[in-house]
């Protein structure tokens, strides 16, 4: 529960730079998340992924849109909501740059997370992307 609390915190720092519109801005959310961080006693190794989430948003943006406009073909990434480019951007830096994280949890969690922040057909859509990005990644390593 803990993690799933980091990586909800994680993707609202994600929110909050797909909204500023700027990788490197100066985060206020993590501040203002400090109560619930806080009272969820966040260990250091959840604290340590999040700063380990913001550290690869901003070293491998780029990287990570290519990858999810490769597969988000009939949609171009300014045209999807914040919230879920935001989802699937932590995901895909999940499954990308962070090895001890298993594909299936990273999209299961996406998932979670568009229930809980986005609208009725988003889990899906988010689902089929990155199911597609996970089998490419898979094959990748092969």
């Amino acid at each position: 529960m803990e993690r799933r609390l980091a990586r909800e915190a994680a993707m609202c720092l994600y929110y909050e730079r797909a909204i500023k519109k700027d990788p490197h801005a100066d985060s206020t959310t993590l501040i203002d998340m400090g109560d619930v961080l806080h009272r969820a006693r966040l260990d250091d190794e959840n604290l340590a992924y999040i700063d380990s989430a913001l550290h690869l948003y901003e070293q491998h943006l780029s990287e990570i849109d290519a990858c999810i406009e490769q597969y988000c073909r009939t949609w171009k990434l300014d045209r999807l909501s914040r919230v879920d480019l935001s989802i699937l951007r932590l995901a895909v830096a999940e499954m990308r740059y962070i090895d001890e994280i298993p594909y299936k949890v990273s999209v299961n969690e996406a998932v979670e997370l568009a229930k809980k922040y986005s609208d009725e057909k988003s889990p899906n859509f988010i689902n089929g992307i990155l199911r597609a990005i996970s089998q490419a990644e898979n094959e990748r390593q092969a």
